[in-house]
């Protein structure tokens, strides 16, 4: 087989090869938006995604849309140069997910300590109360009775961590915090009163 045979059948392979090419390019992207949309399916269906990346998801989803339309003006290069995005991003929500759901565990655990540190607070200062004159917090059952919702929202916050859920213990914690905080402004607002000269 001479040179110009072999360039001449070279040539073809060549042509040939192309013109799969453009045929390939030519049809809609119909297998590959699909399997896109079943990643997502598959990403959204987790429950800490549900839970904590869902703006991811919205994204995926949102590059999907546009990948559809553009397949359907036809522009079907530029609907598969779209489609890398779409899958990174709905990967990318399975790691945000993660992290963020890492952040609220230890947003939860700082705010249960603090709130138990809150109440241990309010606990202190109840028996500072000033009974009789300027000032004076008579009924004391009021605050310990806060103290008491205090707790229980504590216990509420420590069941929800135990169930995972990060976002509510945060809540609960914060809701028992903010009422301790109440009963210890209380008694200092009484002190602060007594104190003050008549």
């Amino acid at each position: 087989m001479n040179s110009m045979h072999r360039s001449t059948r070279l040539i073809g392979i060549v042509v040939m090869a192309l013109a799969y090419m453009v045929i390939g390019c030519a049809k809609p992207p119909t297998e590959e938006i699909a399997a896109a949309q079943a990643t997502i399916d598959s990403v959204k269906a987790l429950p800490d995604v549900q839970t904590y990346a869902m703006d991811g998801v919205s994204d995926a989803e949102q590059s999907l849309a546009r990948v559809r339309q553009l397949s359907q003006e036809e522009r079907y290069d530029e609907a598969r140069a779209g489609l890398p995005g779409v899958f990174s991003k709905a990967r990318a929500s399975v790691g945000a997910a993660a992290a963020a759901k890492e952040a609220a565990r230890v947003a939860a655990e700082r705010a249960i300590a603090d709130a138990k540190a809150a109440i241990a607070a309010a606990e202190e200062k109840i028996p500072q109360a000033p009974r009789w004159g300027k000032g004076a917090i008579r009924d004391r059952s009021v605050l310990h009775a806060d103290v008491a919702a205090a707790k229980a929202d504590v216990e509420a916050a420590e069941a929800a961590f135990g169930m995972l859920d990060y976002r509510g213990a945060s809540a609960k914690a914060r809701s028992g915090m903010s009422k301790a905080s109440v009963v210890t402004q209380a008694v200092d607002d009484a002190l602060a009163l007594r104190s003050r000269p008549r």
